[in-house]
């Protein structure tokens, strides 16, 4: 088996590069150093966590510390082209190159690559002109069964900005003003809605292998029952078991291999992680709704807590026998990632951040901390985002563990912390 003893995560210093660090600090035998761009007050606790500007800058820090693996665990990282370059450096890379980030970073492309390759995906329109979009959705909002979800094909940080699902005609013409609005030369994906329930499915793809994660359920609304706007995501449940057959098998044969047969024939190597958005209709058909090429968050901090072996070897497996991950993980237990939010958030994108954060100490020592947009100012924590921090807990329990972290938020003091925990078991 192969083995990785220097290990160097590079990445934003989000919640995802925290719970990495966090997990692989836990492997014994192996040294681990993060490189991040922005402050994460939580994460920078850490001697092995090292600030940074830029990619150029990670690069010459690798050449001095000569990892044997270098992780690449964002979107934007990926997108810009930083696997490429730490491979030209002569490093090898757990990422993807920038050509197969495409499929997450253009959702026009993803859903033309769905089309070749006889991928069930909601039927849409693609406009970038305001008018057009409203005359279409006017035009067309009766003759769908439940209206359109819109997206903007253009990334941003602020779901709000990207992102609506109207009730009504009122709403979709509101929306779409609100959209071209905030986003500049906006390219809009009017999309059919579709009713059912989505699945967050985790795939570790290496060649023509794979290996399906345990199911993760995101929340992504706002609010209780589903409603307010969307967010970049509130909490996620893990369980430790696989699909129900059907639905897995459906996956395999409808989904997941027609899009790794897709990317061999479209010439994308793709040896990484994929998380496929799929939603399950009433009458049990798959739609892929879209393709993010690399993991979720939070869905990534609650499935990393049902591992039953250290997280390096994990990525051992991954290049030595890809489909021996199913056996990484808690086969019945439970865990549970929820953010807590600042105030104002998603509606309100704001600069300043005057409320202190206290009493995070009070937290259960077996709840982890994870931290996501928060800083530090005269020893004293601040929020510096929408999503300020995760707490995650695990156990046998469902009710048990989320009574638990709830309890855990209501020790935390901070002007509007707002989370939401009406979640359900899978």
């Amino acid at each position: 088996m192969v083995k990785y003893k220097k290990i160097l995560l590079y990445g934003q210093g989000n919640g995802r590069d925290h719970i990495n660090h966090i997990e692989l600090m836990k492997s014994k035998g192996i040294e681990v150093i993060s490189l991040i761009k922005n402050e994460n007050a939580l994460m920078e606790q850490y001697e092995n966590v090292k600030k940074i500007k830029d990619l150029k800058e990670a690069v010459i820090f690798a050449k001095e510390y000569k990892p044997d693996l270098v992780m690449i665990s964002n979107r934007a990282d990926l997108a810009e082209g930083a696997t490429e370059v730490f491979q030209k450096a002569g490093f090898k890379v757990f990422g993807i190159s920038k050509k197969a980030a495409h499929l997450e970073t253009c959702k026009e492309y993803a859903k033309e690559f769905m089309k070749r390759n006889n991928i069930s995906t909601p039927n849409y329109y693609i406009t970038s002109n305001e008018e057009e979009a409203i005359k279409y959705v006017s035009n067309n909002w009766n003759k769908t069964k439940y209206g359109y979800v819109f997206k903007v094909d253009q990334f941003s940080k602020n779901s709000f900005a990207r992102t609506a699902v109207p009730n009504n005609l009122e709403e979709a013409i509101e929306d779409i003003h609100r959209l071209f609005s905030l986003t500049q030369k906006c390219r809009l994906i009017i999309e059919e809605k579709i009713k059912g329930y989505e699945l967050s499915v985790h795939v570790f793809i290496n060649k023509d292998k794979y290996s399906i994660l345990p199911m993760v359920q995101d929340y992504k609304k706002k609010y209780p029952n589903d409603e307010g706007p969307m967010t970049a995501g509130t909490v996620s449940v893990a369980e430790g078991k696989s699909y129900p057959t059907n639905i897995e098998k459906q996956l395999k044969k409808d989904v997941i291999e027609p899009t790794i047969k897709g990317m061999k024939n479209e010439n994308i190597e793709y040896d990484y992680i994929l998380y496929i958005g799929v939603m399950v209709t009433d009458d049990g058909k798959l739609y892929v709704l879209e393709y993010n090429t690399r993991t979720g968050n939070p869905e990534w901090l609650a499935l990393l807590g049902l591992l039953n072996k250290p997280f390096i070897e994990l990525i051992n497996l991954f290049y030595e026998d890809v489909e021996k991950i199913n056996s990484c993980w808690k086969k019945k237990e439970i865990s549970i990632a929820m953010y807590g939010f600042s105030a104002g958030y998603p509606e309100v994108e704001r600069s300043n951040f005057n409320e202190p954060i206290l009493f995070l100490d009070k937290v259960k020592k077996t709840t982890d901390v994870i931290g996501e947009h928060i800083v530090s100012k005269n020893n004293i924590l601040y929020p510096s985002g929408g999503r300020v921090f995760a707490l995650r807990r695990v156990g046998k329990d469902f009710e048990k563990v989320k009574n638990d972290i709830i309890k855990d938020f209501y020790k935390i003091k901070m002007n509007g912390l707002y989370f939401r925990y009406d979640i359900k078991q899978i």
